[in-house]
């Protein structure tokens, strides 16, 4: 079992799905984080439409209920943390700060041609990341 864990997670149904695959890395000792990046340009659209600190807050603790609530309904020892940035480049400097043992994250199953153009953040996270990666489906 891992001690510490970094879950990225946005609130869609891919990061709660890989919430639940981290139930099967936890044990009573693990700690996970879960981690979630506001976009940059995301940022700039709230603040453009008017919303404040306070509420766009409590919006993305929302988003997380479902995880949270799970991880309280295992008796899992976790913590949130909202950071800003680019999300693949916040992901992967968060994981390599020494302070985690893995990363898991949810894929939104782009087919071969969108991932080809696009690129994915998990296949990015997954190249840089100095730990192990679980990316689920």
């Amino acid at each position: 079992m891992y001690q510490s864990i970094l879950l990225a997670a946005d609130g869609s149904e891919n990061s709660e799905r890989a919430a639940q695959e981290a139930l099967n890395f936890v044990d009573e000792h693990t700690m996970v984080t879960i981690l979630t990046v506001i976009d940059v340009d995301e940022s700039k659209t709230d603040v453009l439409h008017g919303q404040q600190g306070a509420s766009l807050t409590q919006e993305r603790e929302k988003k997380l209920h479902f995880i949270k609530k799970l991880f309280v309904e295992h008796h899992v020892n976790h913590e949130v943390k909202f950071v800003h940035g680019i999300p693949t480049d916040k992901v992967v400097e968060v994981a390599n700060s020494g302070h985690y043992q893995a990363i898991i994250l949810g894929t939104r199953g782009l087919n071969s041609l969108q991932e080809l153009v696009l690129g994915s953040v998990s296949h990015k996270v997954a190249k840089r990341a100095q730990i192990p990666v679980i990316i689920v489906k």
